[in-house]
């Protein structure tokens, strides 16, 4: 891979700044040629004037800095130019770069490159677009062990204790004169010790959707015990039509919600009612599909009291993931109690019990935030897969040894895909960038 690339690194539109990435082999040269200089000093900031080779004129005052390979982002010779912030001058630079020998840069191309050339192994190249997109602080902060190389170094251990299993079993096997026999004893001892780390792995994993994307609220009760009132109240402004007929929310309605440094997704759901509305009843079907899928359930009920159909819609509820929302506290003392559930008494109409359903939520939202390891679903395919096939190892003391190597040796592998140790097809890399923005 010698060709050069380039792109503009910032979102499109005015700004202060535009930055501008080249890299490749022709970084340098194209540099040198670009603001008519003898030499860049490596990671150094040059200030120069960049004329336009077509009129002469200058186009733009910029910053420059070189990036000698393989001290850059990518390994490569890098340059990154900082401009004003007008798409125009950004855009006039690229042409002009592309002109000089480089090519537009794909999505994900950089970030591509770097893992290319050994700066970061694959879960971290793919944790770089996460943090891009991920939408609140916290996410931020899980993911950052991602980057660090923390999870990464504990995948390459088990790998590393898989490898040398495979190595002394195999010695064995290829010179069983020469070399004693290792004990399946001893054999199973270490596939134990990889197996408890593994399950225990996959025990404490968080999903990574979850995090880049928020976790969600869904927000369900029969008609007319103020649900459109709490989804209001959470959000701090009238977003779904509160009335007292019954029936007003038809389907679900949906808005973000940034709390406590977490982003969430809350969902104000159809009243559960018998109806003959067909267009009510499907969004009373949708209200009871959300539940399974979402993250935090609140269930609100009315303090005037609840009847045998929401007792019976409770039952069918996760405690662990429930919380009783008690709304109309204000006009009278519930007589009730929903034994196994957290349950919180509001007023929809004086705000009253929300700071304490804020800190529930939250409580929930930081277990869920509160593991040391996330996986996307294809990560934790892997990991599964790596899991079962050691367990299938260490169930074989019967077979022949070079039987058991195959598990273990697939397990390895699979363990190898998810750091992107091994060599992986162009397509399996492309799907990981294509998601990329331009310039990363």
């Amino acid at each position: 891979m010698n060709d050069t690339i380039v792109a503009i690194a910032t979102p499109y539109g005015y700004s202060a700044i535009s930055v501008i990435r080249v890299s490749g082999d022709s970084a340098l040269p194209i540099g040198k040629k670009l603001f008519s200089v003898d030499k860049l000093e490596p990671r150094r900031a040059h200030y120069l004037l960049l004329r336009d080779p077509e009129s002469g004129k200058v186009l733009d005052d910029v910053i420059v800095i070189y990036y000698r390979a393989p001290r850059s982002y990518t390994g490569e010779d890098m340059l990154e130019i900082f401009a004003h912030g007008n798409p125009l001058i950004a855009q006039r630079i690229v042409d002009i770069i592309i002109s000089l020998g480089a090519r537009q840069a794909e999505r994900g191309e950089f970030t591509k490159r770097a893992f290319l050339h050994g700066k970061m192994n694959l879960l971290q190249a793919a944790t770089i677009n996460n943090i891009i997109n991920a939408r609140s602080e916290q996410a931020i902060y899980a993911l950052r062990s991602r980057v660090e190389g923390h999870l990464s170094r504990k995948l390459a251990n088990l790998r590393e204790q898989l490898l040398d299993l495979l190595k002394e079993i195999e010695a064995r096997i290829d010179f069983e004169d020469d070399v004693p026999e290792i004990p399946r004893e001893e054999i199973n001892r270490r596939l134990d010790g990889v197996i408890n780390l593994l399950e225990g792995m996959i025990r404490d994993a968080r999903p990574m959707e979850k995090v880049v994307e928020g976790i969600s609220i869904v927000i369900l009760g029969k008609v007319n015990v103020g649900k459109s009132s709490v989804f209001n109240k959470l959000l701090g402004f009238d977003r779904a039509i509160v009335s007292s007929m019954e029936g007003t929310t038809r389907d679900y309605i949906s808005e973000n919600l940034q709390m406590g440094g977490f982003m969430f997704r809350v969902i104000d759901t159809a009243g559960i009612r018998e109806t003959e509305d067909y267009i009510e009843r499907m969004g009373i079907e949708k209200s009871l599909e959300l539940k399974e899928s979402s993250d935090i359930i609140l269930f609100v009920v009315s303090a005037e009291g609840m009847d045998g159909r929401e007792r019976e819609l409770i039952s069918r509820l996760p405690p662990s993931r429930t919380i009783v929302v008690i709304n109309k506290s204000d006009l009278r003392e519930p007589d009730f109690s929903i034994e196994g559930f957290r349950s919180i008494r509001v007023s929809a109409r004086t705000g009253e019990g929300f700071d304490r359903l804020k800190e529930e939520i939250l409580r929930i939202a930081g277990e869920m935030f509160s593991g040391d390891f996330y996986f996307s679903t294809g990560e934790l395919n892997l990991l599964r897969e790596a899991l079962q096939q050691l367990k299938t190892a260490r169930q074989m003391e019967e077979f022949p040894i070079d039987m058991v190597t195959y598990h273990i040796r697939a397990a390895a592998l699979s363990i190898a895909s998810i750091l992107g140790i091994e060599d992986l097809p162009e397509e399996v890399l492309d799907r990981v960038f294509r998601d990329f923005c331009i310039g990363k």
